[in-house]
């Protein structure tokens, strides 16, 4: 026989009446509290004793009423004819909702006028298709953002950096006035407006302000337009007229007068116009050479060493030379074993080296440079001048610098005049040369 398994083996009592459990009843008056929410409790019986509902536990159920369907209305609501009958021999039955006595008809008020429609538009003729334009492509802006930025960061901002740079520099330059003699017709000269001539000047002492002779004579031409820098050299030895004092070497009128002269007589034997000048002595040379870190000579001959060992300085023959700036001043010099053709090619390429070892030079140390040289170069060329120079000075630095020698090779002889060696010039052929140089025909 099995045995009986009774939950947690506690035996139900059987016995014992099943507890009463009272549910509440949904609100019947609006003054009766509303019902229990949440879980109710009943006490455990047993596992096999089952619910117990009073009668009373749930609410009384309306009784169970007969749903008819609605009446039909119209003919459909007529009552079926019994079985066997004629539907067309029995009468039709009045509608239940329908009267007994037909109400009266009322007169029906006539409507109002109809508002007059507005005249309608006569249509036009149909336009003949257009073609349809191409879609317009959306503007991109990327490039032109990116041209102001490069326009921003590489010209409009080092330029005011610039600016401020040359307002520290220029409160040590003072210029020199530059006081036109009137020997000269201007007017007949040979200009353009997008040229400025500079001629650089070279003195044989250290001290600029001594009268003395030039050493060197450098038209430094800037050409805007064509974005290069051309210098044309001018042989000391030629023979020329100096206003005022006859004929002899060119170089003696620096010694007589100065500058001024220098450029009165350049400008009477060639025909080209000076704008200003600038009077450079040896000890500028030497701090300028040095400021730029020295230079490198590309080619050294035999003939220049041996000329450089006479003035103290030991080179052996060879390429890349490298020159301090005592040194340059000694190299660019040299003239007892060489023309003074040569001598004036070293000093075309010296200056030439010297920009270009410039273009290598950290800023800061050409701002000091140029601190340094302000105060003790002779200048003619405006303040308000110097900045606008130094403007169109900058493109050029990334072309070649032209060279040109005057007189120019075929248009000179030697000569003794007076127990000088002089160079005879055909002035013509000069200034032709010079014309189509400097200004391109």
């Amino acid at each position: 026989m099995a045995k009986d398994v009774y939950f947690n083996n506690v035996p139900p009592n059987r016995d014992a009446p099943p507890p009463k459990t009272v549910r509440r009843r949904p609100a019947e008056r609006p003054d009766e509290p509303p019902p229990q929410q949440g879980w109710v409790e009943f006490p455990y019986q047993g596992w096999d004793a089952a619910p117990y509902y009073g009668e009373d536990d749930y609410p009384p159920q309306p009784e169970e009423q007969e749903l008819t369907p609605p009446a039909k209305r119209g003919r459909r609501a007529e009552a079926e004819p019994p079985a066997g009958s004629s539907r067309r021999s029995r009468p039709p039955a009045a509608p239940a909702y329908r009267q007994s006595t037909p109400a009266k008809k009322q007169k029906k008020s006539p409507p109002p006028p109809a508002a007059e429609a507005p005249p309608r538009r006569k249509r036009s003729a149909p336009r003949p298709a257009a073609e349809e334009a191409p879609p317009k492509k959306k503007k991109k802006h990327g490039f032109r953002r990116f041209v102001a930025f490069v326009l921003l960061f590489c010209f409009i901002l080092p330029s005011l950096i610039g600016y401020g740079v040359y307002k520290k520099i220029i409160s040590a330059y003072e210029p020199v006035a530059m006081n036109k003699s009137g020997v000269v017709d201007q007017s007949s000269l040979m200009h353009s407006g997008s040229v400025y001539n500079v001629l650089l000047m070279g003195v044989d002492q250290a001290d600029v302000d001594s009268a003395t002779r030039s050493d060197s004579m450098i038209l430094m031409s800037v050409d805007k337009r064509s974005r290069q820098i051309k210098l044309t050299t001018f042989m000391r030895d030629m023979y020329v007229t100096i206003p005022g004092y006859g004929e002899t070497k060119l170089n003696h009128a620096c010694m007589y007068e100065g500058p001024q002269l220098t450029i009165d007589t350049i400008e009477l034997n060639f025909g080209v116009r000076i704008d200003a000048y600038a009077k450079i002595g040896y000890d500028i040379f030497i701090e300028l050479v040095n400021g730029v870190g020295g230079i490198t000579v590309p080619q050294l001959d035999e003939t220049e060493c041996r000329a450089l060992a006479e003035e103290g300085v030991h080179k052996e023959p060879g390429i890349n030379v490298y020159f301090t700036g005592e040194e340059a001043i000694k190299y660019v010099r040299i003239r007892h074993w060489q023309s003074d053709f040569a001598r004036t090619e070293r000093q075309r390429k010296v200056i030439t080296l010297i920009i270009d070892q410039a273009k290598k030079t950290p800023p800061h140390k050409l701002i000091a440079l140029a601190e340094s040289i302000a105060s003790k170069i002779e200048c003619t060329i405006p303040k308000n001048d110097l900045w606008k120079l130094a403007l169109s000075i900058l493109p050029c630095l990334f072309n070649e610098i032209k060279q040109q020698q005057i007189p120019a090779d075929g248009t000179w002889s030697d000569a003794t005049r007076d127990s000088l060696m002089v160079l005879l010039v055909d002035f013509e052929q000069n200034k032709t040369i010079i014309k189509n140089f400097i200004y391109g025909g």
